[in-house]
């Protein structure tokens, strides 16, 4: 494997020399935007997307080309990020090995992150709307100097349409996909007056269960088909429905300021929990239901922006956001009169103030943020048959918790000259998390739980352009993750035999990072090569543990062995990430993304969540301004066995006996423009193979036919 992606580095390579174009342009680096590679130009202002190392960005045009039915799907269609899938409504990135709570999604500058992500899998990402995102950036490498904790691995920023950037429009699309009798509506209004503009967006989906490839090239014939939970193809148990909203107004209150009030709203019905309905126990299903309740999301935030000629500072920036966030899990085995609901509500209160200065060779960006969490879970057995309730244990404390954070921060960028540039930043981190036990009959516990935690995180990077058409940067930067209650005070079963138990003694996780960089573009061919390496130190992981000399409890009616999460592990990580781009023409552009990830643990077990080698190209043709057409693949090698992490997060019970087999698609789109409405139709996985993506539980939908139609009014 590795030979093969130095073969492919190589050949790029000699034919990106070959067709150089020594003409310059400029101190900027400049892709073309349907290319999404990085635009890299010289900023007077600090940028910070522009000091990350490799970033994958979208704009609106090819998010909505992408005919995506969620944001998740929009990262699997348009980037090589693997995504993983427990059930149909479900959707976890995967950036160089780090996944769930060690990368951070960010929302019009709020985090949507909270005390309650756990190091699973996540489907929360599909609470953003794809149809309400004006880009979409996928920053790799840690960027906890950015964002703080949580950012381990990396971030995927998120930023809704401004109406002030669009012309007033009604604009209304409607979708349907095939494999799972998908719809999928959005309407959306622009509003402008003389001094302000209003976007308003409404979406709705409705997925059907989903339907997986026929054809199974990969030679295991039963893989996917599960007893109780599949007809033929068609994996039962899949369908929900899903509502977003979203109000966004600008207001320009004068030449130097301006106001922006964001409302986000989303909701799904259950989902159910496509791995635990296909679990089986004595020839029978173990599960008479297991569904997520409703995932509700709600975003409030004001964001007010001045500029002024203060001696300190040039402008400055305050963000004032809310969020409350509810779901919850019920699961009743097949033979039980009683239903478990556990309910988790969460409230999360963000400020944060940023100050930039900037003079002839130095810009500064500094200001401070803090966070308050406070959430509340519930848990109760119900029966169904005579509508009575009992006690059950909640996931997390039954008595609530809180998490305040306060982090002040600081970038520095110093132009040595114009070619070379010198980026510093350092960010302290100090947060305090309380949890309260009431009656807590599985454990003897303290009444109360204190942590605190404080860390600093820094980074520095170098970048020299060669001439306008090369570009080199070296980076150096540690990132960390404070335990949250997820970490520290769940009570958790996978029905594995074991149940996950609350500890206070964690420190926090770390990565210490080091990055190369390098970019070319000559007149016809860009290309980019990422090569990293991670150190993470004090990785939290399960373990078995004993409290007063047992080492099980009775939980959920059964007997469970107890394990907890520690700090056990450190671990090497090391990856090449590249991205290749030519126009043969101005109608005819290709493109190649690829991505390489591996490493090992201290001791030497298989890491968790290293997806395997993966690779995207596409052909784009544009026959005229009305009309394109794309043909594109997307290819997954192996993940053998022996590489599976053995403590279960990879989900090695859904694999094969020796792995997940590699897989491949091939991909057609096209699209005309008439008039002011766009119709596209695009076919995913021609060749209808089966497969999963790596660590996935439901197979990924065969032949699936796309139609949309968008107009405007």
């Amino acid at each position: 494997m590795k030979q093969n992606i130095l073969l492919t580095t190589f050949f790029i390579w000699i034919f990106v020399a070959k067709s150089q174009d020594t003409t310059l342009r400029g101190s900027s680096f400049i892709i073309n935007s349907n290319l999404i590679l990085e635009e890299i130009t010289i900023h007077s202002t600090i940028d910070i997307e522009d000091n990350k190392t490799q970033i994958i960005r979208l704009n609106q045009k090819e998010i909505t080309e992408s005919l995506s039915k969620n944001t998740a799907d929009l990262l699997e269609k348009s980037t090589s990020i693997s995504i993983q899938k427990s059930q149909n409504g479900g959707g976890s990135p995967n950036i160089r090995g780090f996944e769930a709570n060690r990368i951070l999604l960010v929302v019009d500058g709020v985090k949507l992150n909270n005390t309650i992500y756990r190091s699973g899998h996540l489907q929360n990402i599909l609470s953003v709307d794809q149809n309400s995102l004006e880009s979409l950036s996928v920053l790799h490498g840690p960027s906890s100097v950015f964002y703080g904790s949580g950012a381990l691995g990396g971030a995927i920023v998120l930023n809704t349409i401004n109406p002030q950037n669009h012309d007033p429009k009604t604009f209304f699309s409607s979708q349907f996909e095939s494999s799972s009798n998908t719809f999928i509506s959005n309407l959306q209004n622009i509003s402008k007056s003389d001094k302000s503009s209003s976007l308003t967006s409404l979406s709705f989906k409705k997925f059907g269960d989903l339907k997986m490839g026929e054809n199974r090239f990969h030679g295991y014939e039963d893989w996917g088909k599960e007893e109780f939970a599949t007809i033929e193809n068609t994996q039962l148990f899949s369908k929900y429905s899903q509502i977003d909203a979203m109000q966004k107004t600008h207001y320009q209150i004068n030449s130097a300021s301006e106001i922006i009030l964001n409302n986000q709203y989303s909701t799904t019905s259950n989902i159910n929990r496509f791995d635990k309905l296909n679990d089986v126990s004595d020839s029978l299903p173990k599960y008479k239901y297991w569904y997520y309740g409703p995932q509700n999301r709600f975003l409030s935030s004001v964001n007010y922006k001045r500029k002024t000629n203060s001696k300190y500072f040039d402008d400055f920036d305050v963000l004032l956001a809310y969020q409350n966030n509810t779901e919850s899990r019920h699961k009743q085995k097949y033979n039980d009169d009683f239903i478990t609901n556990r309910i988790e509500n969460i409230t999360v209160y963000d400020a944060k103030i940023s100050f930039e200065k900037q003079n002839m060779d130095w810009n500064f960006n500094y200001g401070i943020s803090s966070r308050y969490q406070d959430l509340k879970s519930d848990a109760y057995n119900y029966n169904d048959g005579d509508s009575s309730s009992s006690f059950a244990t909640t996931r997390y404390p039954d008595n609530g918790s809180n998490v305040f954070n306060v982090s002040p921060f600081i970038l520095s960028e110093y132009s040595i000259n114009t070619n070379l540039k010198w980026f510093n930043a350092i960010r302290f981190n100090h947060e305090n998390l309380t949890a309260h036990f009431s009656e807590y009959y599985l454990l003897e516990l303290e009444d109360q739980i204190r942590v605190s935690n404080s860390n600093f995180s820094a980074s520095s990077s170098v970048s020299y352009w060669l001439n306008s058409q090369n570009f080199i940067s070296l980076s150096l930067y540690n990132a960390f993750r404070n335990p949250n209650i997820d970490d520290i005070g769940k009570v958790f079963s996978k029905n594995d035999g074991v149940v996950v138990v609350p500890n206070t003694n964690l420190k926090s996780e770390k990565n210490n990072s080091v990055e190369v960089i390098y970019r070319l573009e000559s007149k016809k061919s860009n290309i980019e090569i990422a090569v990293f390496t991670n150190c993470l130190k004090d990785a939290i992981a399960k373990r078995e543990i004993s409290i007063n000399g047992e080492d099980s409890i009775l939980y959920d009616g059964e007997m469970l062995k107890m394990i907890a999460n520690t700090n056990v592990n450190s671990a090497n990580m090391y990856g090449i990430n590249f991205h290749f781009v030519h126009s043969f023409s101005e109608n005819i552009k290709y493109s190649l993304r690829s991505s390489f990830v591996d490493g090992t643990r201290s001791d030497s077990l298989p890491l968790a969540h290293i997806p395997p080698f993966s690779l995207r190209s596409e052909l784009n043709y544009n026959s005229s301004k009305t009309s394109n057409f794309s043909f594109y693949t997307k290819y997954n090698s192996w993940k053998k066995l022996e590489n599976f992490d053995v403590n279960g997060i990879d989900n090695l019970e859904e694999a094969t006996g020796d792995g997940t087999p590699s897989w491949y698609t091939l991909n057609l789109r096209y699209s005309y423009l008439f008039s002011k409405s766009k119709f596209s139709i695009s076919c995913v996985n021609i060749l209808d193979s089966h497969y999963k993506t790596f660590a996935s539980a439901i197979s990924s939908s065969g032949r699936n036919f796309i139609i949309s139609l968008q107009t405007q009014f």
